[in-house]
C-alpha cells in the first residue's frame, strides 16, 4: 500500500510549458503503442514477467519511434503493463463474484474455476493459468479431481464471462502525465523556494520548475499536467505510517445525509449529505435549462443554422460544467476523507462490518434521492476504506450481506418492512425503538461471524432464515 503525496508548482512560462507537454504527448503516445501491441492475450504471461520483455527490448535494440529517451521509454513500457493488470486484476474480481452467484456449476467446477483465478497473497499471479482460458490449454494439478471434459466447459464458460466483464481494451486517449526515475531528475533550493529540474526528449536538458512548498523527494515521480492553470503537480508515492490493530469491532452503515452511521449511533460527517443536496439541486436547475437550451437549437437548425450553431458553441459547452462537477466532487470526497479519519482514530477497530459497495446504486423510491445516491463516490468510499484498514492493521473479512439490515430488530429479531418508517426503527414486536442506520450498522455487525448468511446468498433466503430463528427464539422462549 503507496501513500501518494502531491506537489504542486508554481505557473510556468511559455517555453517551460511547451517542453512539458511535448515531453507529456511523447509518453502518452509510446504508452498508448505498448497498449496496443502488447493488450493481447499471447503477451499475457508478460504482466509476471515485466523485467523480462523489458530485456529483450533491449537486446533487440529497441528505440522510441516518438523520441523518448531509453529511460523514459522503459518506464513508458512499465506503465502500461500495470495498466494492463489492473484492467486484468478488476475483471478477475469480477469474474469471481459471479462464480459465487452460479447455482448451476458444481462443486468441483467452481473449485477448478477458482484455482485458475487463484493468487497467492504473497507472490505474484501465475498468468499462464488465465492465458489458458483463452487458449484452451488443458492446465490441471493433483488436486483437480474434475474430468477434462468438465475442465474444459468451465475454461469455456469463464472465456464468455472475461469477454463480457473486460470491455475495450486500455488506450491512451490525452498527455496528462509522465514519469521519470531518480536519474532523471534533480531537486535543488534556493533561498527557500524549491525547485525540480526535469529531462526533457533532448539528451542533456532539462525544465527547471518551480514548486510552490518544500518536501523531500526522491524515488520515480510522476509529473501531471494541469492545463487550465499552465502549472504541473509531482506526485511522489511513499510507504505510510502504520498503527498496531486495536481490540474493538464495529459496523458501518452508508448514507446519503452523512457518510455513514456507526454501531454506536453516531454519525459522521452531515456535511456530506449538505454537499450531496448541493451537488442533486445544481445538476436538477443546470438540466432544466439545457433542456430548454437544446430544445431551442433544434428549432433553428433548419431556420438558422448559424444561430443553431452559436448556441451549441457558447450555451451547451461541457467546460464549465465539468469543472463545477468536479468542484462538488472534490467536497464530497473531502468529507468522505475527514469522516473516515475520525471514525479510525476515535473507534480503533480491529474488524469492520460493512456492505458491498457494488451494489450502491441511483435506483431509488423518488428522483431526488436517486440523484443524490448517484452522487455516492463509491470508488473513493472502497478506496479509502482499504487505505484506512491498511494504516491501522484492521482485519478486513469482506462486505457482509446487508440484505433486511435496517427492517430486522437487532433485540428480538422481527423482520418486517414496517418497522422501519424513514429514519426511524420501532420494532412491531419488542417495541426497541432507535435510529434506522444505526440499527443497520448493528445488524451488520452482528453478521461478522453468521456463518448461514453468507455474502451472496439469495435476500428472500435471508428473510426465510431470520424469521425463522425468530419463530425459534418465541418457542424456546
Amino acid at each position: 500500500m503507496q501513500q501518494t503525496v502531491r506537489q504542486k508548482s508554481l505557473p510556468l512560462n511559455n517555453e517551460k510549458w511547451a517542453r512539458i507537454t511535448e515531453t507529456a504527448e511523447a509518453y502518452a503516445r509510446q504508452k498508448d503503442a505498448f497498449l496496443v501491441e502488447y493488450g493481447h492475450v499471447k503477451y499475457l504471461h508478460y504482466l509476471g514477467e515485466k523485467r523480462k520483455l523489458r530485456d529483450e527490448l533491449v537486446s533487440a535494440g529497441f528505440v522510441s519511434p516518438f523520441g523518448l529517451q531509453a529511460r523514459q521509454w522503459k518506464l513508458a513500457l512499465e506503465d502500461a503493463l500495470y495498466t494492463l493488470e489492473r484492467q486484468w486484476e478488476a475483471a478477475v474480481v469480477e469474474v469471481k463474484e459471479r462464480l459465487y452467484r452460479h447455482e448451476e456449476l458444481t462443486d468441483e467446477e467452481k473449485h477448478y474455476a477458482f484455482w485458475l483465478l487463484y493468487r497467492h497473497e504473497k507472490h505474484s499471479r501465475d498468468w499462464k493459468r488465465i492465458q489458458a482460458v483463452f487458449t484452451g490449454e488443458d492446465i490441471v494439478s493433483k488436486e483437480i479431481k474434475l474430468d477434462a471434459e468438465g475442465r474444459a466447459r468451465v475454461r469455456k464458460y469463464l472465456k464468455r464471462v472475461f469477454r463480457r466483464v473486460l470491455g475495450r481494451k486500455p488506450r491512451v486517449k490525452k498527455a496528462r502525465s509522465f514519469a521519470v526515475d531518480q536519474q532523471m531528475y534533480r531537486v535543488f533550493a534556493t533561498g527557500k523556494r524549491q525547485y525540480i529540474a526535469v529531462a526533457t526528449l533532448t539528451p542533456g536538458e532539462r525544465v527547471v520548475i518551480p514548486l510552490a512548498g518544500v518536501h523531500a523527494v526522491e524515488g520515480n515521480l510522476r509529473v501531471i499536467l494541469l492545463p487550465d492553470e499552465r502549472a504541473v503537480e509531482i506526485h511522489l508515492t511513499r510507504e505510510p505510517r502504520t498503527y498496531p490493530p486495536g481490540e474493538e469491532e464495529a459496523g458501518i452503515d452508508l448514507g446519503v445525509t452523512e457518510v455513514f452511521t456507526d454501531d454506536t449511533g453516531r454519525k459522521y460527517r452531515p456535511e456530506y449529505g449538505e454537499a450531496l443536496q448541493e451537488m442533486s439541486d445544481h445538476i436538477l436547475d443546470k438540466s432544466r435549462k439545457r433542456g430548454k437550451l437544446r430544445a431551442l437549437r433544434r428549432k433553428f437548425l433548419e431556420k438558422d443554422p448559424n444561430k443553431a450553431r452559436r448556441i451549441l458553441k457558447h450555451n451547451l459547452g461541457l467546460i464549465k460544467q465539468t469543472r463545477r462537477n468536479k468542484k462538488y466532487r472534490t467536497r464530497c470526497e473531502n468529507e468522505i476523507n475527514r469522516a473516515f479519519n475520525e471514525f479510525y482514530k476515535e473507534r480503533r477497530p480491529k474488524i469492520i462490518a460493512y456492505e458491498d459497495l457494488a451494489h450502491l446504486r441511483g435506483e431509488a423510491g423518488s428522483r431526488g434521492l436517486s440523484r443524490r445516491v448517484s452522487g455516492w463516490q463509491r470508488s473513493i468510499i472502497k478506496e479509502r476504506l482499504g487505505y484506512k484498514n491498511y494504516i491501522y492493521s484492521v482485519t478486513d473479512p469482506g462486505p457482509v450481506n446487508a440484505a433486511y439490515s435496517s427492517q430486522t430488530c437487532p433485540v428480538c429479531g422481527w423482520v418486517d418492512a414496517k418497522n422501519r418508517c424513514g429514519d426511524v426503527f420501532k420494532c412491531r414486536k419488542c417495541n426497541f425503538e432507535a435510529d434506522a442506520d444505526n440499527v443497520a450498522a448493528l445488524n451488520l455487525k452482528l453478521r461478522l461471524y453468521d456463518e448461514k448468511i453468507t455474502r451472496y446468498m439469495p435476500y428472500k433466503n435471508v428473510k426465510e432464515l431470520l424469521l425463522q430463528r425468530y419463530y425459534q427464539k418465541q418457542q424456546a422462549n
